[in-house]
């Protein structure tokens, strides 16, 4: 049993009849990528009055994965555009709590809600309302997205792999160009189709510099029942008090491990030094023996942890390698109508805890800058939206770095005595609508681009001056023994 997980066609469809709709544009959106950033891009694109079709690589609807962190300001805007999508979030939600425990397995602090991400608002009915943490199981979550972007109408089509992408100025259009060398056209192209996006020669004139971190992250996720056959893991990973989910992150030098406890599946990961083995790739497996050659070089592992490992199914466990690439800040080709968004604009480390809330706020803010520039300023539409969305990317991409070196750096080695050190977080600044943000300063950017007007970000965190960094930069700084230090309020 692997990661991947097939999802069904069915007739029971998310409703949309809750779903407030915006006038036609006459914009035609070619979407590439049915991913969370393509799907979330088709939706908003629906919404915001465009013609949307979408089309995906593999043959049929089928996603991979284990857990992300969605962010509670995605959800909050779930619950104000899309009610019934929001309530299937509710309901398939794996929220929990985090505990912190040393690599030998010896707990450090007791198992908390991580209430820093919590969003409350009044919602437009009158009531206040309070969006907890949302943690899901990316299968589940792809497929409410699936049942939703069906149920607007939206055509998915799989099976059509992209060679190259392009744009015509006189024809006032882009495109793809297909494995079988047919083409096909729209208004308006957006790459959602990850970090081996065909888009970057369009857009950057290059291929993007991918930059070995030194670790790889081998992770898995798989029925609770398979785990729980063993008395013994079961006594030591039951729900805590008896009905919550419970996510247990180990900290240790250079390497983290970290189980989620949920009440239909369990999750393991481990970040190690790696060894050139992985690839960014969900279909890239390792045998459970290989992982265990690694467990047995860890001082005090507890064998208990090397049982639940080899409880794995077979094929069940993914080794992605984990690479730095630093922050670009043009993601729209020179006309401005091929558009990268999601894992194509900007990578992230799973220490981020952001890629898939990034995506989706990508997905946000580019169809509201189309829907306010219209079919006369697309190209000045998309530079827009990402002047809006680089800075913003690129400190949570920089926060991704920092989590990694807590977790995984001997310089950031936890102990009791300061738990900040070793505590991944997410400050209250992650709270943003990307929606709102795009309304308010559509013209203010317009007015930068054209005229020189200053424009300051207002989505990042409050008082930082965003300076531009690169991953060699930060690796310099740390083994020369310099703090990580940046002004503003980033709690």
């Amino acid at each position: 049993m692997s990661l991947r997980k097939n999802l069904k066609d069915t007739d029971m469809l998310i409703p949309d009849d809750k779903v407030k709709f915006h006038p036609p544009t006459g914009l035609s959106i070619l979407i590439v990528g049915a991913g969370v950033a393509g799907l979330m891009s088709a939706l908003e694109c629906r919404r915001k009055g465009h013609n949307v079709r979408v089309i995906e690589r593999v043959p049929s609807p089928s996603t991979e994965g284990d857990f992300f962190t969605i962010g509670s300001q995605v959800i909050r805007h779930f619950q104000l555009h899309w009610p019934k999508l929001a309530e299937e979030f509710d309901r398939i939600n794996y929220t929990g709590l985090v505990a912190y425990h040393k690599i030998t397995g010896e707990r450090v602090s007791e198992p908390e809600e991580p209430s820093f991400v919590n969003v409350t608002y009044t919602h437009p009915d009158g009531t206040e309302r309070t969006v907890k943490w949302h943690r899901h199981n990316r299968p589940k979550f792809v497929a409410a997205l699936l049942d939703q972007v069906k149920s607007v109408g939206v055509e998915v089509s799989y099976g059509h792999r992209v060679t190259d992408y392009f744009e015509d100025e006189e024809a006032e259009e882009a495109g793809v160009i297909l494995q079988d060398g047919s083409k096909l056209k729209a208004d308006v192209v957006l790459a959602a189709d990850g970090v081996g996006t065909k888009s970057h020669n369009l857009v950057s004139g290059h291929d993007i510099r991918a930059y070995p971190s030194g670790f790889s992250i081998l992770r898995t996720a798989f029925p609770i029942e398979l785990a729980m056959e063993d008395p013994d893991i079961a006594a030591r990973w039951p729900l805590y008090d008896g009905s919550r989910p419970l996510i247990e992150m180990w900290l240790g030098e250079g390497l983290s491990f970290g189980v989620q406890r949920y009440t239909d599946l369990i999750a393991w990961h481990m970040t190690h030094k790696g060894t050139n083995t992985g690839y960014e790739s969900w279909s890239h497996h390792i045998d459970v023996n290989k992982v265990l050659e690694i467990t047995a070089q860890i001082p005090g592992f507890p064998e208990i942890a090397t049982r639940l490992m080899k409880k794995t199914p077979k094929d069940g466990i993914i080794d992605w390698e984990l690479m730095w690439r630093d922050p670009r800040e043009n993601w729209a080709s020179p006309q401005g109508r091929v558009v990268q968004v999601g894992d194509s604009a900007h990578t992230f480390l799973p220490s981020s805890g952001n890629g898939a809330t990034q995506a989706m706020e990508d997905a946000i803010s580019l169809a509201t800058c189309l829907q306010i520039g219209g079919k006369s300023n697309i190209s000045l539409a998309t530079k827009v939206h990402t002047k809006l969305r680089f800075q913003r990317t690129a400190c949570f991409q920089l926060l991704g770095f920092i989590n990694h070196q807590r977790q995984n750096n001997t310089k950031f080695a936890a102990v009791e005595a300061d738990q900040a050190i070793y505590k991944t977080h997410i400050g209250k600044w992650a709270n943003h609508d990307p929606e709102a943000y795009a309304y308010a300063n559509y013209g203010n950017v317009v007015a930068h681009l054209v005229q020189g007007t200053p424009f300051k970000a207002t989505n990042i965190p409050p008082g930082y001056e965003y300076q531009p960094w690169t991953i060699q930069g930060l690796l310099d700084d740390i083994e020369s023994g310099k703090t990580l230090q940046f002004t503003g309020d980033w709690a």
